[in-house]
């Protein structure tokens, strides 16, 4: 009688779980933090406001109003491409809350920083009534399970090839275990993808915390482990950089301010 009984307390159990076919959605469901990646484009000559405007962001009346929106871990970088400079904000967004209303308590939390003077909203952004664009999340790996603030957190992109890009979400929504491991094994914590389109461009920008205290060590472990070479092989050919002035694939972002 239970082996009759199984596949249905199966599914009542996902159903009452809020499963769902998507890995994404599965994780949503959980009501655990997300991550989130926000653009604009950066206005003529707003480098240097943009600055002082995520500084004042750091302490006071405006760090408590973004911990009462639930918003912490806050990074802020930029970077010039293809001629126009943009601005990308990565934060840590409170479990169980709308995921998609984390750019509108964004700009609610920082509602003192006259944003639309400072950057310009992607196309998209403005369908939604916002200044800030919602990036899509595509990845993530946990990573090293510490709780304390990074040695370093940085930020690289590049574009991703028009036609490869189901291969390259599907790799993505099936990361390899080896790969996941290397991840723990290099002390990185909460690995984050993120996709926009700019202009005819598939555009990618990847976070990362780094929790040890040798990046170069780790980063050469990463380099030279199996799994992670035949990973990229693949990865790699999905890929390509901002220009072709750009040494390999990759471009390293610029905090803000500047470190």
């Amino acid at each position: 009688m239970f082996r009759s009984l199984l596949p249905l307390l199966v599914s009542l159990f996902l159903f009452t779980q809020g499963w769902a076919f998507s890995p994404y959605e599965n994780y949503l469901a959980t009501g655990r933090d997300t991550q989130v990646g926000l653009l604009a484009q950066i206005e003529e000559g707003q480098g240097d406001a943009l600055a002082k405007a995520v500084a004042s962001l750091e302490e006071g009346k405006p760090a408590r109003q973004l911990k009462k929106a639930g918003i912490s871990g806050l990074a802020t970088f930029s970077r010039n491409i293809e001629g126009k400079d943009y601005a990308v904000i990565r934060f840590v967004y409170a479990g169980g809350k709308d995921y998609l209303g984390a750019a509108k308590a964004f700009e609610e939390a920082t509602a003192q920083v006259e944003w639309r003077k400072i950057v310009a909203p992607h196309p998209r952004a403005v369908t939604y009534g916002r200044t800030w664009l919602q990036m899509e999340w595509i990845n993530y790996i946990r990573g090293y399970d510490v709780d304390r603030e990074p040695s370093n957190s940085l930020m690289i992109g590049c574009r991703v090839r028009p036609e490869m890009e189901m291969q390259y979400r599907t790799l993505h929504q099936t990361v390899w275990p080896g790969v996941v491991d290397q991840a723990v094994r290099g002390k990185i914590r909460d690995l984050c993808v993120f996709l926009v389109e700019l202009d005819d461009d598939l555009v990618e920008f990847l976070y990362l915390d780094y929790m040890g205290d040798d990046q170069a060590a780790d980063d050469a472990a990463n380099a030279a482990d199996p799994i992670n070479q035949r990973w990229w092989k693949l990865t790699d050919a999905c890929q390509m950089p901002f220009s072709d002035v750009e040494e390999g694939i990759w471009t390293l972002m610029n905090p803000v301010p500047a470190q």
